[in-house]
């Protein structure tokens, strides 16, 4: 049942993303329907999570609704729910890998991790947060996932958000920008995310110490990249001839679209069905972590967001120029770190910095930094969450260990902030 359910949600979801589907409440009433079925094989300690999350989230509904605001209750069946979707719909890309691939040793040492780097990061710049778990499904193949592989995943695939035209980022970014220029970011946001390609890498080499030799990396060779190119590749056309689907939708569609199409040519389509059907039967259930976390942090941010809204319009800057950016987005880093989600946190900048009228470019230069740099800092990020619940490394230990990638990081931000002002 909570296979069915789940295989629902990833179905309703990515229909919803196309605008022709039913309302997102659906797929989030599956996936909730789902994570109570799934609730008792969920680990102690993720289930004191959940509910610590959960818990808060209610309280702090509690408190606007107590000084008279009116909760948008419906909000916890959406938040989230299109990553779920993907995430299960990436998860049949498992069908595809070979008994060539099984038996291949991993590449190791430096030249892997920097190759692991910006593997990931060109390609999450297309297809998102799948690449990362392309990546990490096969390099978890051949053993233990370590934090270490975990952080520069995740720090090569936001810097990504700097620039990528396919990434959330931008969209949100320009969206609560007008007037932005795209090029303009784009360029700006591409040379930043370059030095932090080669600081997230150096400090990991860093940490490592002589450990470095051993680092298992992923295989950046033809028959490795075949399936995160072509799914790159149906992503960038959906993006170009469908430009009004949402981005996980094209992800999750053309992640199914591609598992169908290959599975039925080589096997033949009974026998793919079969293949998709026990994958639907014995794995889905597998991301009970991912799920219920996720759909937990949903409860946190839809209250937070709610209390968010008592707050006043109290301002401290008269202007907006590389200072008053700097300490925004150190703000904003700092509201990652306590678990609000970039998004709602860009949201009400936005509207809090609207009388000073910013200039467009800087503004939007502020938020995407955000997302790069403080999704890399938070244990409540959505990247750290899914990592936790799919490969059991702790979203703490994640966001401890890019505490320092994060501060130089910054820094280097606010010397771009000032680039960019001038």
């Amino acid at each position: 049942m909570a296979s069915a359910l789940l295989a629902v949600m990833i179905v309703l979801a990515a229909l919803t993303g196309t605008g022709h589907g039913p309302p997102s409440g659906w797929a989030g009433a599956s996936a909730w329907l789902a994570a109570a079925l799934l609730w008792p094989r969920l680990p102690a300690a993720q289930k004191r999570q959940a509910v610590l999350l959960a818990g808060c989230g209610l309280l702090a509904f509690g408190v606007s609704l107590f000084n008279g605001q009116r909760p948008a209750w419906l909000s916890v069946l959406t938040q989230n729910t299109a990553l779920l979707g993907m995430l299960g719909a990436v998860s049949f890309l498992q069908l595809l890998n070979t008994a060539e691939d099984a038996r291949e040793t991993l590449p190791q040492g430096r030249k892997a991790l920097w190759r692991t780097a910006l593997g990931v990061h060109l390609l999450g710049a297309v297809i998102n947060l799948s690449a990362v778990f392309i990546m990490a499904e096969r390099i978890r193949a051949t053993g233990k996932f370590r934090p270490e592989q975990a952080m520069i995943l995740g720090r090569a695939f936001l810097a990504a958000a700097l620039w990528s035209p396919f990434f959330a980022a931008t969209a949100v970014a320009l969206t609560n920008a007008p007037g932005a220029n795209p090029m303009r970011l784009a360029g700006i946001g591409a040379a930043l995310a370059a030095v932090l390609l080669v600081l997230a890498v150096r400090d990991i080499e860093r940490a490592l110490g002589n450990s470095s030799a051993t680092f298992v990396g992923y295989p950046m060779h033809l028959r490795a990249l075949r399936v995160p190119a072509l799914l790159s590749v149906l992503v960038a056309a959906g993006h170009w001839l469908l430009p009004h689907w949402a981005a996980l939708s094209i992800v999750s569609l053309s992640a199914l679209a591609i598992v169908c199409a290959v599975t039925s040519v080589e096997r033949g389509p009974r026998a793919a069905a079969r293949s998709i059907y026990r994958h639907a039967r014995d794995r889905l259930p597998g991301m009970s972590g991912e799920l219920i976390l996720f759909l937990a942090a949903g409860v946190f941010a839809s209250g937070l967001q709610s209390l968010i809204s008592l707050g006043g319009v109290w301002m401290p800057f008269s202007a907006f120029g590389t200072f008053e950016a700097a300490i925004i987005l150190a703000l904003m880093i700092l509201l990652s770190i306590l678990g609000i989600h970039v998004v709602i946190s860009i949201t009400i900048m936005a509207s809090w910095l609207a009388p000073l009228h910013p200039e467009p470019d800087l503004l939007a230069l502020v938020f995407v930094e955000s997302w790069a740099i403080g999704l890399a800092a938070g244990s409540m990020s959505g990247i750290h969450i899914a990592i936790q619940g799919r490969f059991g490394v702790p979203a703490g230990t994640l966001a401890r260990g890019n505490m320092r990638y994060c501060l130089q990081a910054y820094c280097l931000a606010v010397v771009w902030l000032a680039l960019a002002s001038r």
